[in-house]
């Protein structure tokens, strides 16, 4: 399956990109999308944002769709779908 993923705000720019084409296996849900994510970028990301020992975000990175709540780790994919990782670590 395809998913095309945007990175925003302070994760763009860590990232160095704006989205990226994502191939995952059929099921796929969003943990295994943040893992990839993680293995691919998580080197250019600081390491209050990616544990690379632990394989995990921060607790507040997370994945959304346009104008739905943030979703859950156990959410499948669909073919076609477009995600956005988004970063709470900021406060205003």
């Amino acid at each position: 399956m395809h998913v095309r993923v945007r990175f925003t705000g302070i994760l763009r720019h860590y990232a160095g990109v704006k989205e990226e084409d994502v191939e995952l296996p059929d099921g796929a849900d969003i943990a295994s999308l943040m893992l990839r994510i993680g293995r691919e970028f998580g080197s250019r990301l600081p390491q209050n944002m990616w544990d690379a020992d632990k394989e995990v975000f921060h607790p507040l990175i997370k994945a959304t769709r346009r104008g739905s709540p943030i979703a859950e780790d156990d959410e499948g994919l669909k073919d076609g779908d477009e995600i956005f990782i988004i970063s709470r670590m900021a406060g205003g």
